[in-house]
């Protein structure tokens, strides 16, 4: 085969920076025969792109026309069509050449290292992959080769943009949602169900668990006979001319039972932890918005509709000051930069919190996600799949 290896290696092994930070690595390539080359280039990019195809019917009708005293109907006809939505935004591209760029090279037998870095912008939105768009960094090795098809190496990276709870002071607030609902039968209606969700605080992160307390006082005469629990991730994505797509998914689940009618019931820091995810509001993005919500879902009985109550919950990357104490130190070492200090901050603006462990990264919990481009062939190495890795704090 003649190259048995081209490979991006990050200095970082978990591949994780933080805005403002350097991305450092190394291009490996072995070739076992010699190789005549025009050079080797790389491609530094972070960008973002969302993309959908939707199906949409259209109606033709054919008015009444008589041909040789013969009169034909109507003749109405629907037709679907697929119509494609995106859009896509570029934060940055660096191009350099790693080795050659000056007419054809040989590149001998053996194994051949060529260093790269670039210095990250301070406003980028943190890593996203997602059903219908993705925020993404890679870094692309193109092996320049006269009158033959290039070969090309990719490596995929995680940048997370710090969104500090502590920031905004009514994060460390309780936060709390009432509603009541009747329930209607003919032109009766029930007395209500009286509902109020609350959280300890508005804000958390991934590895920290929600406790919510749930409060429900039944004075209708529907029984409701499942109770649910769940953290909704709510994805919007945004492409040219104003059109949206709105996807939720649920993260995480818990059953609480029911509540009878008549009855009264308070579920009590009910928990739930939160998995490794992407920052609340991709902050800097333009194309794709990120919330998040704690929801109480309720299926009352008979053939009424199920509802549901809800509260915003800001997901971070640096948690609440009044929960430093409760983290036990990362076992891997953190990004290097990862926490800063407020007397000299660091480009990407992040304070320093000297009583705050530092996280683990972990896998996102939606999984890998292909990062195969349009441009991409046959002659492409490396990882085809990407999972980005979210700051994580455990308990101790």
């Amino acid at each position: 085969m003649g190259l048995e290896k081209f490979q991006i290696f990050f200095d970082n092994p978990q591949a994780v920076f933080y805005a403002g930070q350097n991305v450092s690595g190394r291009i490996v390539v072995v070739n076992s025969t010699p190789k005549k080359i025009r050079g080797i280039n790389v491609k530094i990019k972070g960008e973002a792109e969302v993309s959908w195809t939707e199906t949409r019917q259209h109606s033709s009708d054919s008015n009444n026309t008589t041909m040789d005293n013969v009169t034909t109907t109507p003749n109405n006809t629907t037709t679907d069509t697929q119509e494609t939505f995106s859009a896509e935004e570029v934060y940055f591209e660096n191009k350099f050449v790693a080795f050659g760029g000056g007419g054809d090279q040989t590149l001998n037998p053996g194994e051949h290292m060529y260093p790269f870095n670039y210095v990250l912008p301070i406003n980028l939105p943190s890593s996203f992959e997602g059903e219908f768009g993705h925020v993404r960094y890679t870094v692309r090795a193109v092996l320049d080769r006269p009158w033959k098809f290039d070969q090309e190496a990719k490596a995929a990276f995680t940048v997370i943009s710090p969104l500090d709870l502590n920031a905004d002071p009514k994060l460390a607030a309780p936060v709390t949602k009432q509603k009541s609902k009747k329930f209607c039968c003919w032109c009766c209606a029930s007395n209500p169900v009286n509902i109020v969700l609350t959280l300890p605080t508005g804000g958390a992160v991934p590895g920290e668990t929600l406790l919510p307390t749930l409060d429900i006082e039944n004075n209708s005469r529907v029984y409701l006979s499942l109770i649910t629990l769940k953290l909704v991730k709510s994805v919007t994505y945004k492409a040219r001319g104003g059109n949206t797509k709105k996807v939720e998914v649920s993260i995480a689940e818990k059953n609480l039972g029911y509540v009878d009618s008549g009855q009264s019931h308070t579920f009590e820091r009910e928990a739930l932890q939160i998995p490794p995810l992407p920052p609340s509001n991709l902050n800097n993005c333009s194309v794709i918005d990120l919330e998040y919500y704690l929801e109480a879902h309720f299926s009352p009985s008979s053939f009424y509709c199920s509802f549901q109550v809800r509260l915003p919950v800001v997901v971070g990357t640096i948690p609440l000051s009044l929960n430093f104490a409760q983290y036990a130190p990362a076992v891997q070492n953190p990004p290097l930069g990862w926490n800063f200090s407020p007397s000299a901050p660091h480009r990407d603006g992040s304070p320093n919190y000297p009583d705050l462990p530092p996280p683990t990264y972990e896998a996102s919990v939606f999984g890998a996600r292909s990062t195969v481009e349009r441009t991409d062939n046959q002659f492409v190495f490396g990882e085809k799949n990407f999972a980005p890795m979210y700051p994580v704090y455990h308990h101790s």
